[in-house]
Formats: C-alpha cells, sequence, structure tokens
C-alpha cells in the first residue's frame, strides 16, 4: 500500500525518475508528518502527543487495523503488550507544553524499517497517540494543532 501511495505522488514536485527509484527498491524512501501547536498563545496543556520507544514493543504485539478511504484502504498499527505481567513494559514519551515555535517529526513509513525489510534494527513507524493528562489544568485550553505528511527520500544509504 505504501508503494501505491508514493506512486500517487507522481505528478508533485518530485522528480519521476528518482519515484520510480524509490518504487524498484533503489532508494529508500519515507512518510514523514510534521506536527506543530498553531496556538500563538498558549503552549500545549492537554492532548499532549507521545511516541513509544520503538525499541519496547516487540513485533508479536503489534496488530493491524484497517482504514477504508474513499479511493483506497489504507492499515495502521498500534501496539498491546503480551500481557499485563510483561518484563518489557512499553515506554512512552511526551512532549508537554510545546508552543508553536516548536515541531515533532513522527515517522509513518520507513521501506528500509524492520517491518518493510524483515530485519532491519531501524524502526518501520512511530507510534504514537495523544493522551488526556490527568495534571492538566482544568481549564486548559483546547490543543490547536497541525500535521502534515512529507515524502523523504534519500540519495543512498
Amino acid at each position: 500500500l505504501r508503494p501505491k501511495l508514493l506512486s500517487q505522488k507522481r505528478s508533485s514536485l518530485l522528480d519521476p525518475s528518482i519515484v520510480q527509484e524509490a518504487l524498484d527498491g533503489k532508494r529508500r524512501y519515507a512518510f514523514i508528518n510534521i506536527w506543530r501547536s498553531i496556538d500563538q498563545d498558549n503552549p500545549v496543556k492537554d492532548n499532549h502527543l507521545a511516541c513509544i520507544d520503538s525499541q519496547t514493543v516487540d513485533k508479536s504485539e503489534l496488530r493491524t487495523f484497517k482504514i477504508h478511504y474513499a479511493d483506497r484502504v489504507g492499515e495502521n498499527y498500534f501496539a498491546c503488550p503480551s500481557s499485563p505481567s510483561n518484563e518489557k513494559q512499553h515506554s512512552w514519551c511526551y512532549y508537554p507544553d510545546m508552543t508553536m515555535e516548536e515541531a515533532l517529526f513522527i515517522k509513518q513509513w520507513d521501506s528500509r524499517g524492520n517491518i518493510a525489510d524483515g530485519g532491519s534494527e531501524r524502526s518501520t513507524f512511530a507510534i504514537h497517540s495523544a493522551f488526556l493528562d490527568p495534571t492538566a489544568p482544568k481549564n486548559a485550553p483546547p490543543r490547536k494543532s497541525i500535521e502534515v505528511r512529507c515524502i523523504v527520500i534519500w540519495d543512498e544509504e
């Protein structure tokens, strides 16, 4: 599905020959989302963005779910701990009080990641989520944010 999405971008600013090389597996490519607050007056006080440390997730804990769009079916992943007593608990980090001057780059898919290529130590994607912060002020302003997807194609590894 990811190569199909990449190939749909042929009419974009990308050089078609470079896109074809990525589709043919000759170049590493990734989809990266850039997330940032758009609130000029307030830092994010609740619904912070959090990312999981991929080294704390075993492949057996990943679950896939389908996302149905008008023109295609995509898929996404989430992590389910193998058991509540699992020694290898998932480790999360979050970014409190983000301002409009800060941005978070989130890897959505890496063609050379461990799920994509079956053996790499490199994570294929970043599992992430917003969450309600129980320590947030009761009158915290609602989060205002934007996320933009970018395609990155490497010259060489």
